[in-house]
């Protein structure tokens, strides 16, 4: 298998590290025109591609790809428009080939374990979720907090009940006046049978990663900074395997996944009230 990664920046050069750990690294190339870094030709050899470029890239380097039937696994979000997603996924299906989009935290454990309870019924229904992805930095400049950070909140909200909010409210804004684009996001997301606050920001003073999800028979607690979980405040032992990148990436490599509909339902989401 010939594996390539297509920008070579902060996040590109951490695929290639884990990559390391599942392709034989003469197998895997790198291409990134802003560096100068490898060749085209051979990316257009390869039968697996990671796309880890800034979001305005995504939709023509991902197109060009899918339509040489090449896989591709494409850096969150795959765009910021439904239509262009739609029309992704159709030239993936001509083509036969796959798209995988990074949703990272569909492949967390911690996540997985609190969607598997909340099935299984063990919760009962859920009344409110509250969540913060709040820290100092990195900053982008391509997209918003919301696209950057938030996309992962409502990435969690769709894995885990399945549905999309009937209303969205969104307050984009700067904190701090040298931000290039909207740095903090407050989202109000109201289902049928429960309402989500998400919080998102690069511009705070702190790390805070906690999650509180208000179920029918209590509180989960789910602070992703220590990866503890908390139901009606003792400690939770649950299932633990790779980092949420790596079982990501083993997935995109050797199952046949299928995020089309997940996709779609977090950009709709996303691009409610844009």
């Amino acid at each position: 298998m010939k594996v390539g990664v297509v920008g070579y920046g902060y996040w590109g050069k951490i695929i290639h590290a884990n990559l390391k750990n599942f392709v034989d690294y003469e197998s895997i190339f790198i291409y990134d025109s802003i560096s100068s870094i490898g060749r085209l030709e051979d990316i257009y050899q390869c039968d697996k591609v990671f796309v880890i470029t800034p979001t305005i890239t995504h939709f023509d380097i991902v197109k060009n790809l899918l339509g040489r039937g090449i896989d591709v696994f494409c850096e969150k979000p795959l765009t910021t428009h439904t239509k262009e997603c739609e029309l992704l996924y159709d030239i993936a299906q001509t083509n036969k080939s796959q798209l995988f989009v990074d949703w990272i935290f569909t492949f967390n454990d911690a996540v997985n374990y609190i969607k598997d309870e909340y099935e299984n019924g063990l919760y009962g229904g859920i009344r409110s979720v509250r969540m913060n992805r709040l820290n100092s930095g990195p900053e982008r400049k391509d997209v918003s907090a919301k696209w950057d950070l938030t996309s992962h909140d409502v990435s969690i909200l769709c894995h885990i009940f399945g549905k999309v909010p009937n209303n969205v409210f969104w307050n984009l804004y700067k904190r701090s006046s040298s931000s290039f684009v909207s740095d903090t996001c407050v989202g109000i997301l109201m289902y049928d049978d429960f309402d989500a606050i998400l919080h998102s920001s690069w511009e705070y003073g702190k790390k805070d990663r906690v999650c509180i999800f208000e179920f029918d028979a209590g509180f989960i607690k789910w602070d992703d900074s220590s990866s503890e979980i908390k139901f009606n405040g003792d400690l939770v032992d649950y299932p633990r395997t790779k980092n949420p990148l790596e079982n990501s990436i083993e997935a995109f490599l050797y199952k046949d996944f299928n995020q089309k509909n997940l996709t779609l339902d977090i950009v709709r989401t996303l691009e409610q009230g844009e």
